[in-house]
């Protein structure tokens, strides 16, 4: 584990914890969305999507993957994942934030949730992004 560790740079960390912030994030936003199901139909929120959750969770494992692997375009592979499950969810986004910006019950949707998890994802993927354009090894010359 130490040697994993060793010899790392700032973008590394950024990376390691844009990962573990997506991971955590997306298990909690698959959970929170399971919960809130209704209760006679089953049907979930319909801001909840298979898709956002599945861009998050392969962007964390694949960073995982690539930073053990030490691999050097890994990074901006996974800014792409979490960037397009970000996109994903504000699309899905739009329509609670309709009814609110209109005040009529129209698309449905829990608009605080949808903010919440909206934030979570843009953290992710500007930390990602910028973690991108940074040294992850340190080089030895």
């Amino acid at each position: 584990m130490k040697s994993f560790f060793k010899e790392r740079k700032t973008g590394f960390y950024i990376t390691l914890l844009a990962a573990c912030l997506a991971l955590i994030g997306s298990i909690v936003y698959l959970v929170v969305y399971q919960m809130t199901a209704d209760p006679t139909t089953g049907a979930i929120d319909r801001v909840f999507s298979w898709l956002t959750f599945g861009l998050a969770i392969g962007g964390a494992v694949l960073s995982f993957i690539g930073e053990a692997a030490r691999i050097r375009f890994i990074p901006i592979v996974v800014a792409i994942c979490y960037s397009a499950a970000l996109a994903n969810h504000l699309v899905e986004t739009a329509y609670p934030l309709a009814d609110v910006l209109t005040k009529v019950p129209f698309f449905g949707g829990n608009p605080t949730l949808a903010i919440v998890f909206s934030i979570v994802f843009l953290i992710v993927a500007v930390a990602q992004v910028i973690a991108s354009f940074m040294e992850h090894n340190k080089t030895n010359k």
